[in-house]
């Protein structure tokens, strides 16, 4: 058997592994609740995932059309760039698929060179798009965040509004009298 037959013909499984190794990423309770849930609402994160997961996939290793993963990988790259992944862990999606796809070839016996390299050179491309749209959110939250403290309305966000600060004070004042 191809690579390529099988990333077609076990596209689900590979894809169920690849997504579920994605929501491993996240800390051990999130990721039990995303696992389960697969409600779009009720589950922004799983459902974000798997729908760009499998977007991504589709376009990759079915329609070979590599230069439309960014719209697939927006919403999700977005979201990984607010959360608190570091850069290498926020892309590690590409090479999980890799594992992941490894360990489907193992089990099925797949020994396809050609095939193999093709592979990973679409996963590589998946790796650099993710990780310049991942550096891109993140100098646009920075420059947001810059702005903020520029303008002065940082200190509405950062907890500096009035009621913010009668809430601490009241807390310290409760604080002395138990002292």
């Amino acid at each position: 058997m191809l690579l390529e037959e099988l990333l077609i013909d076990r596209k689900g499984e590979i894809l169920d592994s690849w997504v579920d190794q994605v929501l491993a990423t996240y800390p051990a309770d999130a990721a039990h609740i995303f696992k389960k849930g697969k409600d779009q609402f009720a589950n922004p994160i799983s459902f974000s995932v798997k729908s760009s997961l499998w977007e991504v996939y589709v376009l990759l290793f079915e329609k070979n059309e590599p230069e439309k993963i960014v719209a697939a990988l927006e919403q999700l790259v977005q979201i990984r760039a607010v959360q608190t992944f570091n850069p290498s862990e926020a892309v590690s999606m590409a090479y999980i698929l890799k594992k992941v796809v490894k360990d489907f070839c193992r089990k099925d016996k797949v020994a396809d060179l050609a095939g193999w390299q093709a592979f990973e050179e679409r996963v590589d491309v998946l790796a650099y798009t993710m990780f310049d749209m991942y550096v891109a959110c993140r100098e646009r939250l920075y420059q947001t965040r810059i702005a903020e403290i520029k303008s002065g309305s940082n200190i509405i966000t950062d907890g500096g509004c009035p009621s913010k600060v009668m809430d601490r004070d009241t807390a310290k004042k409760a604080e002395l009298k138990t002292i």
